[in-house]
């Protein structure tokens, strides 16, 4: 019995599954990727895949958090290669020490140790980039069988903890007669992030594999096998399924990604060059979550709702860095709640300006626009704080009510401070546009905020 998915790269297979869809090639493919070919109201189509090119699977890539760049950050963050050296160091002795006393032992272990010093001072950028050459090379050659290490990802698996794959890439390195250690190094480490974080590393191996590879190279993923036991049997069955797979796997994506929040963390700090991007990447996947969510209301509660707006909003502020940080989730007193408390160290004049150490952020994911009571309430949670807090923003998935939006035009003549509206529409366009909120504010929504751009809806 044969396997009924494919992930295949060029004219070699990836990954296969044996009687499931895999969740791993989401991370490459654009909904719109998805080709189903021949198929009507009766009749089963032909085949059921997704299909993009190398320069494809990048673009994606990117816009989920995982560019060449962020992938540089987030392997230089977790980079070990004590392994790697070790190897490399005893290779190079027996390569020099062909017996003799101990002065010409630990001769050859000097030379073997300032080889192998000599090839760590390679940057983090520079052990991926080699890793990629090799695994190309191996790829594009058709006589190699059971390219490098990745010939494991056939059945799926998980690498093993030994020294084969480090052994595997020195020796393809030596041949190219590149320097062994930064390719060594740079597998050793996605080995052990693929065993503790497998759609961190999986993300980041494509990335630095495809690079190397032509642009137009075919990248697909073809459930055409798989058809009878997924039950496609017409092409609304098949249009059914698709979609389903692309919902699943997003959310599935992103509740790993959520659980993981500790490790991407420490990578999104990694001297300030990850975090960026892999936020705006979680803030895709974040919104792409909550609109499953919305198109179906019955088939979520209010509060799960109501968290996913604000992992949503979460993930917009931690694009900002160190400049806005979000210092305390769900603040409560006996009485009231905050949803979001900001730390703001903003450093633009406008910022400073305000006298706002704090922000608060309330929000709605509500299936009607709020009105101007939601709107009192929020003021007067600033007011009672305005020693500290000046800045609010309100952000509601359906927009705002023509009084609410008076009411948000009135709160700064009573000096309380800037409260800010934003819908999801806006979210929409500063992920598209990769702006930062502070960005965002500083433009459109201080003219929301004197009273241009949102008409708000009728009461």
């Amino acid at each position: 019995m044969g396997f009924d998915t494919y992930f295949e790269v060029g004219d070699r297979t990836l990954i296969d599954y044996r009687k499931q869809a895999g969740d791993l090639p989401r991370f490459v493919f654009d909904s719109s990727d998805a080709v189903i070919d021949g198929g009507d109201e009766e009749e089963r189509p032909e085949s059921v895949d997704f299909a993009t090119t190398a320069a494809g699977a990048l673009a994606v890539l990117e816009a989920q958090g995982f560019g060449w760049s962020a992938c540089v950050a987030a392997y230089g963050a977790v980079r070990s290669g004590w392994a790697s050296g070790g190897f490399l160091t005893g290779m190079y002795m027996a390569e020099e020490y062909r017996g003799g006393d101990e002065a010409e032992l630990q001769n050859a272990r000097r030379h073997a140790e300032k080889r192998v010093a000599e090839e760590s001072e390679a940057t983090p950028e520079g052990d991926l980039a080699a890793l990629g050459q090799l695994l190309a090379a191996s790829w594009l050659d058709g006589a190699v069988e059971e390219p490098l290490f990745l010939h494991e990802f056939l059945w799926g698996d998980m690498p093993e903890r030994s020294t084969d794959h480090i052994s595997q890439v020195i020796d393809a390195a030596r041949k190219a007669s590149i320097p062994p250690l930064p390719p060594a190094r740079a597998v050793e480490t996605l080995g052990a992030l693929f065993r503790e974080a497998r759609l961190v590393a999986w993300p980041i191996l494509m990335t630095v594999f495809l690079t190397h590879l032509p642009a137009d190279i075919p990248v697909s993923y073809a459930l055409t096998e798989g058809m009878d036991d997924f039950e496609i049997d017409n092409r609304p069955s098949a249009e059914a399924f698709v979609d389903s797979w692309w919902t699943g796997t997003g959310g599935a994506v992103a509740d790993y990604a959520r659980n993981l929040g500790v490790l991407f963390g420490v990578l999104a700090d990694f001297e300030g060059r990850m975090g960026s991007q892999y936020w705006f990447g979680q803030a895709i996947a974040a919104l792409d979550h909550l609109e499953s969510l919305n198109a179906d209301r019955s088939t979520s509660t209010n509060k799960q709702r109501g968290d996913a707006l604000e992992r949503l909003v979460e993930a917009l502020f931690n694009t900002e860095g160190h400049d806005l940080t979000v210092a305390e989730k769900n603040f409560r007193t006996d009485e009231e709640e905050v949803d979001l408390v900001l730390r703001s160290n903003l450093p633009d004049a406008f910022w400073l300006a305000q006298h706002s150490p704090y922000w608060f952020v309330e929000c709605k994911n509500w299936s009607k626009p709020v009105g101007v009571a939601e709107i009192r309430v929020f003021e007067s949670k600033i007011d009672d704080r305005k020693s500290s807090v000046r800045i609010g923003v309100f952000v509601s998935a359906s927009g705002f009510y023509g009084t609410a939006v008076t009411r948000l035009k009135q709160a700064q003549t009573k000096n309380i401070g800037l409260i800010y509206a934003i819908t999801l529409e806006d979210i929409r366009g500063l992920i598209e546009r990769r702006q930062t909120l502070s960005n965002w504010l500083l433009h459109e929504g201080a003219m929301r905020v004197f009273g241009q751009g949102l008409e708000g809806i009728p009461d």
